[in-house]
């Protein structure tokens, strides 16, 4: 330094070059050879969804659950009565494709041993996968459970019943990266997802399109609002909280009910995926119950007698009818064993007929004819009647 603090030429270059140099740094950093990449999208918080959204992207469609419905459960009738036409459960035996109702039992395995107070029991899910997939379209999963092709819901950009969300995933997961959509089985939107996803199968990847990471993940949003699952009116809670609607609530609990009564594993669809339909099982005829695991199968019943056919009735055989024998006139002809009235005389044939040959009265003791005979009696035989009036009709049958 110079004398009387006066800074020397090379002082002050110095002083000056470091202060440009420090003022300069950022604007050099900035120039480098190292890109600045943006930051994930994906990793970007998400947007603040507008109240009671599902976790499809469905607007609510009730405020609360009404006192009706409550009652029903609390009474323990018969939800599938009042449930919409195409979600009502049919009757019969009901059937799961293997490998989706094995992450359902899964889920709940894992569920009781990570959260035992929740009390979640596998047919919720299975009701939840059968309303919003159709149990991933028939079990059209391959070796790990992931779908064959992705399920999808609508475009989530503000339609009815929708809300509009925005893309939150880059496309990640729903293959749009200007609105987000419901993925998988389970139908999460992506936001959702992120905050509850879950590997199911233990490979190392929370992926919703694979239907034990979703059934999981599903089981941990119903179990994170609190509360004891066990109970018909808490779950019913839990299962709004996935969808702000009555109707929906109704027929998950309708079918989880079913599925609880009973269910058999069915194969698994893995064709192409096609239109989804309802793939329950048809019901059986009522007298062949399926019999159970490793029960030798009843003997079929045996069929019902058949019933009498009408016997018909016979018809009466027309009787020979004798051929009539000329009847004699009134008074003309004695009774048997009488003798002829004093000045009576032979009766004349009718016109256009020969007289009947006139036989005699046998005397008193000729032999006995091939006719029985009465036996002689010690009484007196009566005595004649007297000859009918002349015109009345005889009623007795000629003797021969």
């Amino acid at each position: 330094m110079a004398p009387d603090g006066q800074f020397t030429r090379g002082e002050r270059f110095t002083a000056v070059t470091t202060g440009l140099m420090i003022a300069f740094l950022p604007v050099l950093t900035l120039h480098g050879d190292a890109p600045i990449e943006p930051a994930d999208r994906s990793a970007q918080a998400a947007p603040e969804l507008p109240p009671g959204v599902g976790t499809d992207g469905e607007l609510p469609r009730d405020e609360q659950l009404s006192p009706e419905f409550l009652e029903e459960l609390r009474t323990e009738q018969d939800l599938s009565a009042r449930a919409e036409p195409a979600d009502r459960v049919p009757t019969g035996p009901l059937g799961i494709p293997g490998s989706v109702l094995a992450a359902y039992q899964r889920a709940e395995r894992t569920l009781a041993r990570t959260d035992p107070g929740c009390g979640l029991r596998w047919p919720v899910l299975a009701g939840i996968g059968r309303i919003e997939s159709h149990h991933a379209r028939s079990g059209q999963v391959d070796g790990n459970g992931r779908t064959l092709s992705p399920i999808l819901g609508p475009r989530l950009a503000g339609g009815p019943g929708t809300a509009a969300i925005p893309d939150t995933d880059g496309g990640r997961w729903d293959g749009d990266s200007v609105w987000d959509r419901a993925v998988g089985p389970m139908q999460f939107i992506p936001s959702t997802w992120r905050s509850h996803a879950a590997d199911g199968n233990d490979d190392g990847i929370s992926d919703p399109h694979n239907v034990f990471d979703a059934t999981l993940a599903a089981g941990q949003y119903l179990c994170s609002g609190g509360g004891d699952l066990r109970d018909r009116t808490q779950l019913a809670t839990a299962v709004f909280r996935y969808n702000h609607s009555e109707s929906y609530v109704r027929s998950v609990l309708a079918w989880a009910d079913a599925y609880a009564r009973g269910v058999m594993p069915t194969p698994n669809d893995t064709s192409v995926p096609g239109d989804p339909a309802v793939f329950a099982l048809g019901p059986l005829p009522p007298a062949a119950p399926m019999p159970a695991a490793g029960a030798p199968p009843a003997p079929p019943a045996p069929p019902p007698p058949p019933a009498p056919a009408p016997q018909p009735q016979p018809q009466p055989q027309p009787q020979p009818q004798p051929q009539p024998q000329p009847q004699p006139q009134p008074g003309a002809v004695p009774p048997p064993n009488t003798p002829p009235p004093p000045g009576a005389s032979p009766p004349h044939p009718p016109a256009g007929t020969s007289a009947p040959p006139s036989v005699p009265p046998p005397p008193a003791d000729s032999p006995p004819s091939s006719q029985p005979q009465p036996l002689p009696s010690s009484t007196p035989p009566p005595t004649s009647p007297e000859p009918p009036p002349s015109g009345a009709a005889s009623t007795s049958s000629p003797t021969t």
